[in-house]
């Protein structure tokens, strides 16, 4: 029997189907002295305005009962691959002395203006771009019986566009929420956008979705 094809955000972004991915709201991707910020020069307050919608969807999604996956970026000189190490930004904070997503270091906590995670929320922790190279995300999602992602956290263009694009490949329908996410520059951010609502799937406002919610009836 050939799956049923969900074509409208209606259908695609149902609860009892739907996974809510909030991908590495770190110090270092989001304070204003956060070690990448610093690095590559960007204005915090481009990705901080992402985090009062980012709450207040977190928290309708708990009311819902969405299923919530964090992610945690780490770097992890031990894991990275070759390709990792010389990548130009990598290079240039090397020569600086500048350390980021480093394991146990406040860099790599929780960014403090955002809402943590819950004791009965997933947390995986990543050292790629990809949210699914070797985690166990796929595993959670399937369990649950996941078909859809949507997608917030930082960066737009880097690892919530690269996850974004590992879903669709693995069959997921997605969905990046445009208000929830942010990157350093607005070409950058405009670029993710299209990118994921011409070849990947939907985008889509915070407001969008939880109007679908709360005019659905429950299952």
């Amino acid at each position: 029997m050939r799956e049923e094809i969900l074509r409208n955000l209606d259908e695609q972004v149902k609860p009892e189907h739907t996974a809510l991915l909030i991908i590495d709201p770190q110090n270092d991707f989001c304070a204003t002295n956060g070690a990448v910020v610093k690095l590559m020069g960007w204005d915090a307050a481009r990705i901080q305005k992402a985090i009062k919608p980012l709450n207040s969807f977190i928290l309708k999604a708990r009311d819902l009962g969405v299923m919530r996956i964090w992610t945690r970026s780490l770097v992890d000189p031990a894991r990275a691959r070759s390709s990792s190490r010389a990548r130009s930004f990598v290079v240039d904070a090397d020569a600086r002395g500048i350390e980021f997503a480093k394991q146990g270091a406040r860099g790599s906590d929780w960014y403090s203006e955002l809402m943590k995670p819950l004791a009965d929320e997933y947390v995986v922790t990543k050292y790629h771009y990809d949210a699914f190279a070797d985690t166990d995300l796929e595993l959670l999602l399937d369990a649950r019986g996941i078909k859809t992602l949507l997608l917030t956290g930082f960066m737009t263009n880097v690892c919530v566009e690269t996850t974004a694009r590992h879903g669709y490949i693995k069959g997921y329908y997605v969905i990046l929420l445009s208000d929830c996410t942010e990157a350093g520059t607005e070409e950058e951010y405009r670029a993710t956008l299209y990118n994921i609502k011409t070849y990947f799937g939907k985008v889509a406002s915070s407001a969008e979705i939880i109007k679908i919610w709360e005019m659905s009836p429950s299952p």
